[in-house]
């Protein structure tokens, strides 16, 4: 839609002025927007939001080699392909680094593009040319705009998410066919981006309903007709193959906790967006006039419920968390549906003064600083922004000043209905998230930084680098998944994982479970492993290291790789778990003969500790070193398991430990030392 189509019929050359002027105005927004988000990328130099950006990304790979979707060679049946489509070209031509950056400017500019429909979408309703350049810089202002440094799906659906809603708003207020397909068009897009925009189709056909009632199956009979075709391919199919990667949607439990969360997200949601804009914004939605806001008003309402059904159907089967990035399209209609509210009068100032004073007592007894903690941020920006200012002036201080802000907002809007002054309400509502903004993407950056220095080393693709090929990642218990999905995201070598013992796999995908054959061989292992070293040791009797980076060690043999030794419980640090367990794998004669050694020590900080290996008790104390021995003589396989019946040690990064060891030596009769090259 053009945007001298938007504005009010006066004479054109006025109209003409005016309009090069918007165009003018609105084109700064965008590539100010993109110019700030692509500094910030440059300052989040790794992904960290796994196993989404991992899983888009290989995607991306996948499909820039020509090949089907998959995911380490396993088909993906994922719906949500958009991303990954225009990420591929980047992942086909350059490096990694380079193919990272590049999708990051790609996002940058599709999030900062979403300006351009909320515009289009405030000039439709009649509202300012200067308003709607307002809206949209509040549309690029919001804290959520820090996803553009993600590789997810995120940024590319939200100009398409904001596009249908405009383009929808204009089908249902004059429906032509070019309206009408713009809409089917971008619906469709923002769906493929990120499937929880399905709820676009139902919005635009409930709102038909509401506009045109019963007329509505005349005025929108083509969209209608062409959105029930999918519908009735999507209930032939099964849910099962439509949602694919998303399937377990169906099993999901609905209950009286849906309710609660979405109780929860609608204030967390009014919080994000200023609180002073949503009692008016309110207010006009629930009192439209005319066609063109009704027509606004049921699409945005039905839209908003739809999304925070999913929200909340997610947070009550397990996040339990505010899930701000299925809502974050939903900001931008605040000061939209506020410059209606602001057009109509300030009318209905009981009903304003009752939904401030509601919001007022909602943060007076839920502190923000409960729903911020720990992983209830994760999916919030604006939350992540919350907790910033309370690591800044203390978790007390930092709830006080929030309820201290809801309070003046809340207060705002009621004098805003009584007396005016919109235009410095919804400056202060632009203030706010901006502020908010800022400080999510310094903390975006801090951690995407603390995440770099702990999990990679200064070559990212140091697999790829050591000459790594067709590698497969043996991921161990007790390591964190994390760690793993940075050399994955980094490393094109690695095209394979596989779990030993009790380790957790890292996504969904292809991550079988590996039975130690009985030599100690890898059975459907490749000749180069990346093995885990976090929480176990490893020495392989036919692999030579090739190359190591913090908690992981790259090994290459002529065959499948054959362990020798395998102590899991054993931290990279020395620290071993509160229980383990090392193996010993025979020689080649089948005989498992020799001497194993290593020491027990635990530092003079530390708690006393008593160790059990095998029935054999150790008592510790700190400052004391003590050196276990034990000569082995067996057919087969020789195993020790250990354990911690008193005392133990918690560590700094909330692991609980027993007591430090070296790594074991092990020195087979008739053989060289077997020393491991992994030592603490």
């Amino acid at each position: 839609m053009a945007i001298d189509a938007a504005l009010p019929a006066v004479a054109r050359p006025f109209a003409l002025a005016r309009g090069l002027t918007a165009r003018v105005a609105l084109t700064i927004v965008v590539l100010a927007s993109f110019a700030l988000r692509l500094v910030a990328s440059a300052a989040h130099p790794t992904p960290r939001y796994f196993p989404d950006e991992y899983l888009y990304t290989a995607l991306a790979r996948a499909l820039g080699s020509g090949q089907a979707p998959n995911v380490r060679g396993t088909p993906a049946n994922f719906p949500a392909l958009l991303e990954p489509i225009l990420a591929a070209p980047f992942h086909a031509v350059f490096s990694p680094e380079l193919a990272y950056r590049l999708t990051q400017a790609e996002n940058a500019l599709l999030m900062s593009l979403a300006a351009v429909p909320v515009y289009l979408l405030a000039r439709r309703l009649s509202l300012s040319t200067q308003y709607a350049l307002a809206c949209a810089v509040f549309a690029v202002a919001i804290p959520d705009l820090v996803f553009a440094s993600y590789t997810l799906a995120d940024p590319v659906a939200y100009p398409f998410a904001m596009g249908a809603l405009a383009a929808g708003v204009a089908a249902l207020d004059r429906p032509t066919r070019r309206t009408q397909l713009l809409f089917l068009a971008l619906a469709g897009l923002a769906t493929f981006a990120r499937v929880q925009y399905v709820v676009l189709p139902l919005a635009f056909a409930v709102a038909a309903v509401v506009v045109d009632r019963r007329r509505a199956l005349k005025t929108q009979r083509l969209p209608l007709v062409l959105m029930a075709l999918p519908l009735a391919a999507a209930l032939a199919l099964g849910p099962a193959r439509v949602f694919g990667y998303y399937a377990n949607v169906t099993n999901l439990h609905v209950g009286g906790a849906l309710l609660r969360w979405a109780g929860t997200d609608l204030f967390l949601l009014a919080f994000a967006s200023g609180i002073v804009l949503v009692p008016g914004a309110v207010v006009a939605i629930a009192r439209p006039r005319g066609r063109t806001e009704t027509a606004f008003a049921a699409l945005a309402a039905v839209f908003a419920t739809g999304l925070v059904t999913e929200a909340a159907l997610y947070a009550s089967n397990g996040s339990l968390r505010f899930q701000e990035r299925y809502l974050f399209a939903l900001l931008p209609l605040v000061p939209v549906a506020f410059g209606l509210y602001l057009e109509h009068g300030r009318r209905a100032r009981f009903a304003v003064a009752t939904i401030a004073a509601g919001l007022f007592v909602l943060a007076a007894i839920m502190p923000l600083s409960g729903y911020a903690q720990a992983l209830g941020k994760t999916d919030s920006p604006f939350l992540v922004a919350v907790f910033r200012l309370e690591q800044m002036v203390g978790t007390a201080n930092g709830a006080f000043t929030m309820a201290v802000l809801a309070a003046a907002a809340a207060a705002g809007a009621i004098l805003v209905s009584r007396r005016g002054g919109g235009r410095y309400a919804f400056g202060a509502a632009l203030a706010a998230v901006a502020l908010t903004s800022v400080g999510a993407t310094v903390s975006d950056s801090a951690n995407a930084h603390e995440v770099r220095g702990a999990y990679l080393p200064l070559d990212v693709s140091w697999v790829d680098t050591a000459g790594g090929r067709d590698v497969t990642l043996l991921q161990t218990a007790g390591s964190p998944r994390a760690r793993a999905i940075e050399q994955l995201y980094w490393n094109r070598s690695i095209s394979h994982e596989a779990r030993v013992g009790a380790a957790l796999p890292t996504d969904v995908y292809a991550a079988p479970r590996l039975r130690i054959a009985r030599d100690g061989t890898l059975p459907g292992v490749g000749r180069q492993v990346l093995f885990q070293d976090y929480a176990a040791t490893a020495r392989f009797a036919n692999a030579v290291l090739v190359a190591r980076a913090g908690t992981f060690s790259l090994w290459s043999a002529n065959e499948a790789p054959r362990l020798s030794l395998l102590e899991e419980g054993r931290f990279s640090d020395g620290w071993l778990a509160r229980s383990g367990k090392l193996t010993a794998w025979p020689d080649v004669a089948g005989n498992t003969r020799g001497t194993l050694r290593f020491t027990l020590s635990l530092p003079s900080e530390a708690r006393p500790t008593t160790l059990r290996f095998g029935n054999a008790h150790y008592d510790l104390r700190p400052g004391e070193i003590t050196t276990v021995v034990y000569t082995l003589d067996a057919r087969g396989a020789w195993s020790l398991p250990f354990s911690t019946p008193a005392g133990g040690n918690a560590q700094a990064d909330l692991r609980f430990t027993s007591v430090r060891s070296s790594a074991p030596v092990f020195e087979r009769a008739g053989a060289p030392v077997l020393r491991l090259t992994s030592s603490a």
